[in-house]
Formats: C-alpha cells, sequence, structure tokens
C-alpha cells in the first residue's frame, strides 16, 4: 500500500538532524506557510505528524497544508531564535500570522491632568501623557497597580469631572485615596504622592518592595494564608512591572552585552555573541580544545577570542547610537534576547562606554571570560 504524503513527511523527519535550526513548512504551489526555530530539529519537526491530543485548532487546521518541508542548521538554539524573527519578518507566513499571540500588550499610562489617575491601557499615544510598558502580562499589572493605588492614596474616581462631595467617596472613607472628590487636596499635594508610587515603578523606591515582604512574613508568622497568598500576588507584581521596566530601559539605551555559550559538555567550543540593545552586532564560533590541550587558560592563549574583542570594541565604538523608542517588533526581539540570555548555560558581560576607551579594555574581558571556566 503506498505511503500518503504525510507518512512520507514523518519518514522524512526522521532523518533530520538533532541539533538547533529553524524548519520551513511548505504547502503544495511550495509557498512558506510557516517557520519555526528548534533546539532539536528532529524533535520538533517530527511532533506535527504524530497524532496529539488537545492541539491548537489552528495547529491542526496548517497541518492539513503542510505538502513539505526545508531545515537549516544553525550552532546554538539562541541563532535559530534571530533566524526565526528574521525569516518572519522578511517572507510573512500566513500561518505565523495566524498563530501569534493574541495576548494584547499593556501599559501603564499617567495622564497630563491636575490629579491624573493612573490607567492600564492597550495602545500608547502620541500625546503628553507618561507611559511604562509595554508589558506581556495583564494581571501582574493590575495585581501591583491594585496595591500601589491602595497605598499611595492615588485618586480611584474615574469621573474626569471631579464632583465635590463634602463626606468623601467611599475609598477616601477607606483610607485608599487622598479624597480629591473633597477639594481639600491641592494639586502639589497630589503629586507627592503620584511621584512616590512613580519611583516605585521605575525601581527607585526600595521602601515599598521592604513593606510588601514585610507583610508577607507578618502575615505567614499569623498563620494567616489568605493574607500572605494576597502579599505574595502584590510581590510578584511588583516585581515584574520593576524588571520590565528595567529591561526596556536599558533595550532603549542600546546596552552592550558580550554573551558566550558553550557548544559542549567539555567547554572546548563555544559561540560568542556582540550584541546591542536588540540587535546581534556579530558572532563566531571560538575553538578552545588547542589552548586546553596545551595546559594553557582557554582564553589568554586564544587568538580567536582577542580578535573577536578588537572585532567588538571597533563595531561599539563605531556605533553609538542615540536612545529612541522601540517599535512592537523591536521590543519583542529584545525580549527574546534577553530571556535567552537569562539560562544558566549562557554567560553574559555588559560593557561600558568607559571600559570600550580603556587601553586595557581587552585584558580584562579576557579576565572576566576566563572565569567562566573556574568561577
Amino acid at each position: 500500500m503506498p505511503m500518503n504524503n504525510k507518512s512520507i513527511l514523518k519518514e522524512k523527519a526522521k532523518y533530520l538532524p538533532e541539533k538547533p535550526g529553524i524548519y520551513l513548512m511548505l504547502d503544495s504551489l511550495g509557498n512558506i506557510i510557516y517557520v519555526g526555530k528548534a533546539k532539536n530539529l528532529k524533535s520538533r519537526v517530527s511532533q506535527y505528524f504524530r497524532k496529539a491530543k488537545n492541539r491548537d485548532p489552528k495547529v491542526e487546521e496548517m497541518i492539513q497544508y503542510i505538502a513539505g518541508f526545508e531545515h537549516r542548521v544553525l550552532d546554538t538554539e539562541l541563532d535559530a531564535l534571530l533566524e526565526e524573527c528574521r525569516a518572519i519578518k522578511k517572507i510573512k507566513p500566513r500561518y505565523n500570522r495566524q498563530m501569534k499571540n493574541d495576548q494584547k500588550y499593556v501599559y501603564i499610562k499617567i495622564p497630563a491632568e491636575t490629579f491624573p489617575r493612573p490607567e492600564i491601557v492597550q495602545e500608547r499615544k502620541e500625546d503628553s501623557a507618561i507611559y511604562y510598558g509595554p508589558f506581556n502580562s495583564r494581571s501582574r499589572v493590575e495585581t501591583a497597580m491594585l496595591y500601589l493605588k491602595d497605598n499611595f492614596l492615588i485618586r480611584k474616581c474615574a469621573s474626569p469631572g471631579l464632583v465635590k462631595r463634602n463626606s468623601g467617596c467611599l475609598y477616601q472613607q477607606l483610607n485608599t485615596c487622598l479624597g480629591v472628590c473633597t477639594a481639600g487636596v491641592s494639586p502639589e499635594e497630589y503629586m507627592v504622592h503620584l511621584q512616590a508610587l512613580c519611583r516605585v515603578i521605575e525601581g527607585r523606591d526600595k521602601e515599598t518592595k521592604k513593606e510588601i515582604s514585610n507583610q508577607l512574613v507578618k502575615a505567614i508568622a499569623d498563620l494567616d494564608f489568605e493574607k500572605a497568598a494576597r502579599y505574595r500576588e502584590y510581590q510578584l507584581g511588583l516585581y515584574y512591572i520593576q524588571g520590565r521596566q528595567k529591561f526596556l530601559n536599558s533595550t532603549r539605551c542600546n546596552t552592550d552585552l558580550l554573551a558566550l555559550e558553550f557548544l559542549d559538555d567539555k567547554k572546548a567550543t563555544a559561540k560568542i555573541y556582540l550584541i546591542k540593545g536588540n540587535k546581534l552586532l556579530a558572532s563566531s564560533v571560538i575553538d578552545f580544545a588547542r589552548s586546553i590541550r596545551d595546559g594553557h587558560m582557554p582564553t589568554g592563549h586564544n587568538a580567536d577570542i582577542k580578535q573577536f574583542l578588537i572585532l567588538a570594541q571597533e563595531k561599539l565604538l563605531a556605533d553609538q547610537g542615540s536612545p529612541r523608542l522601540l517599535t512592537q517588533q523591536e521590543v519583542d526581539e529584545a525580549q527574546i534576547l534577553d530571556s535567552y540570555l537569562r539560562k544558566d548555560r549562557v554567560f553574559t558581560f555588559r560593557v561600558t562606554q568607559r571600559a570600550l576607551r580603556q587601553d586595557d579594555f581587552i585584558e580584562k574581558m579576557l579576565e572576566r571570560i576566563e572565569r567562566t571556566f573556574n568561577p
């Protein structure tokens, strides 16, 4: 009995290498309908041609149109991630667009008003408001803002008219709002509280984090586990928005990084990357095996890594771009890089402008990289 097309593709997938790379799914006309990345090409592509329960309907639909596939082997999973981004941007495959996460990014918006009320919005407009974000976890942002607005007594009333109430609103009576609606609060007094809230979002106020931690510890000691769970959520939300804001700020400032990822358990070969913000400026595979066999420290006697550092220094000194707002796509790419660089097997080294201009830049970077062999 002749094999059907899916059986042929399943058999073909068995011969794919167990290495990182990208794969391109083709329809019967040879059009690329999907681009994916894989840490292990053989394992990942084979999954499409096995029966699976609870598979996403969009994936199931795409599989019906797959008539063939191509692949490209790359050195590391990071290379695969970056190549996937480039290919999707260039080709715009049909099912990459359809299967993209529908979750909306959100921002924290501080309107330009006399008594601004922080809002969570889905779009950044070209107006005079202050925006923080984008954030890709609305629930974390909502939890953090619930705590911050209550504890910094920011107004809750949605009415732009701020109708005067002699007795104040319920929030003011609960002591979670200054009571702007009583007309007894000046704009200057209100701004002190709002600016304090902004400092927390920006990670410039450590007292609030301490207060939440203290409340969490106290609730556990009192066996009040419901309160402890609530403060744990506040803590996670606050850590999330501060960490995300710090990451976005560093990306907009085009932070320079060197990253080193070993390609084998013996640390005989590695891939080194030069990264600026969300861009990969250069990369190279470094062979440490010869230095190790000769009994030398791997970096100090390796000409390849010295040459790469010389190139890195030249490129970074030549690329002195000013900070700028990133597009959503650039933020996505920067986030992909950031999440990957946090993995245990990847070592990152921040490069400051001051260090770049020093005569001993190469020697100091070699020393820092050398410590990855003997931490």
